[in-house]
């Protein structure tokens, strides 16, 4: 029995809408950061934005950490958001690259609660922010490890995802460990810099399997077409 989502119109045009999530979140982001004040959570003066040092969230606040205002904020909560939307999409197009199909409904139900969560993340502060932070995080993980179990025939992408999911397991707790509601200590460079190598690995990991998806649309369009029309012959 074939998936709900696949065919013309269904997980490969979704596959596509995530490409340009994706890249839209990269280009807003980029806009952003470049008219972000300055300021690190290690370094309040430090001028301009820092690829490493700051979150993704600094560049989405409206003011800088150096307490200047951020010109670029609304192209900061538009790279959450695109990010988010495109996590969303994610989930509902991955589990067409999964075995065995039982998994799939559950993947996208799991990824919807995790997406609903995540969205309250850019215009959120503090404690609300840990846990829209967490109440995404806990669903998105579960969802995440049925992908990656469903994903071992497909190698290279079930170890991207693995690599993805270690990291963003890592930030979450960095994060929450060292939340300046929690401590009064400077945050460690550590805690950013795996947040942006989670973010990249991400990234990565969901446009891999949306290009799976598009081969797999192509592959199953070649086979039927070689057929010919009824109407040609």
């Amino acid at each position: 029995m074939g998936d709900s989502s696949r065919g013309p119109g269904g997980s490969g045009l979704l596959a596509a809408v995530l490409l340009v999530l994706l890249g839209a979140g990269a280009l807003a982001s980029a806009v952003a950061a470049v008219q972000y004040p300055g300021g690190t959570w290690m370094d309040r003066s430090t001028a301009g934005h820092s690829f490493w040092g700051n979150f993704l969230c600094d560049i989405a606040r409206d003011f800088a950490l150096d307490g200047r205002p951020h010109p670029g904020a609304r192209w900061g909560r538009a790279a959450e958001w695109a990010l988010v939307l495109a996590l969303g999409v994610f989930f509902w197009i991955a589990p067409a690259l999964v075995e065995p199909l039982r998994r799939r409904r559950t993947i996208r139900l799991l990824g919807l609660v995790a997406t609903l969560g995540l969205l309250l993340v850019p215009v959120t502060t503090g404690v609300p922010h840990a846990l829209a932070l967490i109440a995404g995080a806990g669903p998105g993980f579960t969802a995440t490890v049925l992908v990656l179990r469903g994903l071992r025939h497909r190698v290279a992408l079930h170890w991207l995802g693995a690599l993805a999911l270690a990291l963003s397991s890592a930030e979450l707790a960095l994060f929450l460990g060292f939340n300046e509601r929690f401590r009064a200590t400077a945050v460690p460079l550590a805690v950013p810099l795996v947040q942006r190598l989670a973010l990249l690995a991400a990234v990565a990991w969901m446009g891999g399997c949306a290009v799976a998806v598009l081969r797999s649309q192509v592959g199953e369009a070649a086979p039927r077409s070689s057929t010919g029309s009824p109407r040609a012959t």
